[in-house]
């Protein structure tokens, strides 16, 4: 299985293999959009990578089942040339917010992750604080299980750990650079994969997240561009889903 992991820079302990790549920032290459797609023209394609299996995740996200039984489980998962996408968590249906979490996450998440955060340090009930008085804060960890499994009747997954067949990628399916930042490619990608008329999964992995999920300020403006896209292609129908039938672009017309 190949790993691309895009980073603003490169820390220390971060040195390309043949597995795993590193994509910082450079020219032409600073949204998670362009960085994942330059790796697919350079790396997965360009390079002839005899895996067929490609995970895209944040490099605050840590896979924890072992990598063989991770290819065992995708394999299986990809067999049948249906599922065109997996991640280990998302929803079956995606609101007209474009966010997968919200609402109703409760009755349409799907799938499980450790969730990693942090948290003010107490000790006998205490808060405690550093030698220059400043509180001490520490990682914790809490698991996200909402309805744990492999399910191919997703919407999308949450982009800090994607899985794809290498074929996908060879039929042209890119992300999007349109979507600026970090925001929004998750979505957009498993759209395009149901839009092909494949299938986005779950895949029961065990996968820690270590992130505070704060949304950049100018999130509702990215999501205006995701959500004009799409509602163009379901002509307004949403919530988005499996079922949902999608139409050829129309490039909107300026009435004046």
């Amino acid at each position: 299985m190949i790993e691309i992991v895009a980073v603003k820079e490169r820390a220390e302990n971060q040195v390309d293999t043949d597995k795993i790549f590193y994509i910082p920032n450079g020219e032409n290459c600073n949204s998670m959009t362009e960085k994942y797609n330059w790796a697919i023209e350079n790396i997965i394609l360009k390079k002839k990578q005899k895996d067929n299996l490609i995970c895209f995740r944040h490099d605050d996200t840590e896979i924890r089942t072992p990598l063989d039984v991770c290819e065992y489980k995708l394999n299986a998962l990809f067999a049948d040339g249906k599922v065109g996408c997996a991640g280990v968590i998302g929803t079956i249906q995606l609101e007209n917010s474009c966010t997968w979490w919200s609402p109703n996450r409760e009755v349409n998440g799907s799938g499980a992750i450790i969730q990693g955060g942090k948290r003010p340090k107490v000790e006998n009930g205490k808060p405690v604080f550093d030698e220059e008085g400043k509180q001490i804060f520490e990682l914790y960890e809490y698991p996200m299980n909402d309805h744990p499994g492999v399910h191919d009747y997703l919407a999308t997954v949450d982009g800090c750990c994607m899985f794809f067949p290498k074929h996908v990628f060879e039929e042209g399916l890119r992300f999007d650079t349109a979507l600026k930042e970090y925001h929004f490619y998750d979505c957009d990608i498993c759209l395009q994969v149901l839009e092909r008329g494949y299938k986005v999964s779950t895949i029961d992995l065990t996968v820690k997240h270590q992130s505070s999920g704060i949304p950049s300020p100018n999130f509702r403006d990215l999501g205006q561009v995701f959500f004009n896209k799409w509602n163009n292609k379901v002509k307004g129908q949403w919530p988005i889903s499996r079922l949902t039938k999608f139409y050829p672009y129309e490039q909107p017309t300026n009435n004046k």
